[in-house]
């Protein structure tokens, strides 16, 4: 959420942030109406106390008898009634248009309506050069172990299998990303991945993403409950409505969970292959702060790094992007995409992002820290996907292939892979080894 005081005296400003970021769910005027509810709620409820505080008088005042003392509370009563309801309705309209009032992105934010405007900020790497014409992901991939067909006939669209030493590929880049961030002293974390409405919201997911999110039916349960889309959700609303010491933070986390998306508006984008799936693997950094801005862009330069230290490792071509004002999310402060070459396609793909939150997301949770001093403040929250898969095997597949349709197992991983230096293609178009 954003500051009210902020949008009080500064609408203009929040209009500006709502026509760059392309947001839906509220207009400009929607603001001038958000300013114009926030006096009239903020007259009723001095309203409702000045009628409560006369009906406790009453009942002490002696002057008057009985009849006068029963006919007059029945006006206050059915006055603090009127007034309630009233407020209850604003309060109601209020809040409605001030969820969707989106974060403000940072001073240094390229300003732009779609990825054209992005910026380069960083390239790293030589592309790969090859004796013969490099295949796109897709077509190397059912060779080694990839199954779609029946991963539709098991879990629908976008459904697949990762079997044999892809699976094993799989499960050693998340390891390693893992066990890297962790060694840069951030604490593990395995998050629930089942989610109450709260931490969706917290995490700014709802309400724009709502549609995007799979929700678990269950008749029985008093609430809804949901399949996270990131670790980023669950471990946000870990600290919900907790305060901590100033000495205590930055607080640097790691959370390792499978990640679930319905892909909505991707029904004819990247079909093939497991660019976009509906369930894969995260290993996600985040990071809760004090409210200091140079801090923060010290922090997203970290966790940054972390993540481009593993796809140097990995040896994979990138190129860092700051991400432009519609293009970076709505509760973005500051957010950064990292593109990995795919020489098979050749073009660059975004496999990491890295934001700055702002105190967005812990306003939304009520995460606050106590200064020292003692005052209480709203921290702010960083986050950073260290590494997604199956989406990063695209990058690897393509960059490691050889011309007879193996791969070459990248060196660092190889440890995490029982020493295998190459993944054969061993299986026929139906998926049979």
């Amino acid at each position: 959420m954003v500051d009210i005081k902020i949008i009080i005296e500064n609408p203009e400003k929040i209009k500006e942030v709502i026509k760059n970021k392309g947001t839906t769910g509220i207009t400009p005027e929607d603001v001038d109406r958000l300013v114009e509810l926030y006096t009239q709620i903020k007259r009723l409820k001095t309203q409702l106390q000045e009628l409560n505080t006369k009906r406790n008088q009453l009942a002490k005042d002696k002057s008057m008898d009985a009849a006068q003392k029963r006919e007059m509370g029945k006006k206050l009563k059915q006055q603090i009634a009127d007034v309630q309801t009233k407020l209850e309705r604003l309060e109601a309209e209020f809040n409605r248009i001030y969820t969707y009032v989106p974060g403000i992105y940072s001073d240094d934010t390229p300003i732009g309506p779609d990825e054209e405007y992005n910026k380069t900020v960083k390239e790293w790497g030589q592309k790969p050069a090859f004796d013969f014409t490099p295949k796109k992901h897709f077509e190397l991939m059912p060779a080694l172990g990839l199954d779609t067909q029946r991963g539709a006939k098991v879990a629908g669209f976008r459904g697949y299998f990762l079997k044999g030493d892809l699976a094993l590929l799989h499960w050693a880049v998340l390891t390693y990303a893992f066990l890297h961030v962790v060694g840069k002293g951030y604490m593990p974390v395995i998050p629930p991945t089942i989610a109450r409405e709260f931490a969706l919201f917290g995490a700014g997911q709802f309400p724009w993403g709502r549609e995007d999110t799979f929700e678990i039916k269950n008749p029985h349960a008093k609430e809804p409950y949901f399949l996270i889309g990131t670790a980023e959700q669950s471990l946000m609303a870990m600290y919900a409505n907790e305060t901590f010491e100033e000495q205590e933070l930055p607080l640097k986390m790691v959370g390792f969970s499978p990640s679930y998306r319905r892909e909505v508006g991707a029904h004819h984008k990247d079909l093939k292959g497991v660019v976009r799936v509906h369930e894969f693997w995260k290993v996600e950094q985040i990071v809760l702060a004090p409210p200091d801005k140079d801090l923060s862009y010290a922090l997203h330069d970290e966790i940054t790094k972390n993540a481009e230290e593993i796809l140097q490792a990995l040896n994979l071509p990138y190129r860092v992007l700051a991400m432009c004002s519609g293009d970076m999310g709505q509760p973005h402060y500051r957010k950064f995409d990292l593109e990995v070459w795919l020489p098979g396609s050749q073009r660059y793909r975004e496999t990491h992002s890295s934001s700055i939150m702002g105190d967005f997301q812990a306003r939304r949770n009520n995460i606050k820290m106590r200064t020292k001093d003692g005052k209480k403040v709203y921290v702010w929250s960083l986050n950073n996907t260290a590494i997604a898969s199956p989406r990063i095997l695209t990058a690897i597949v393509e960059n490691y292939q050889n011309a007879d349709g193996s791969i070459t197992v990248p060196e660092v991983l190889r440890p995490y892979m029982l020493g295998k230096t190459r993944i054969e293609p061993v299986f026929d178009p139906k998926g049979r080894p």
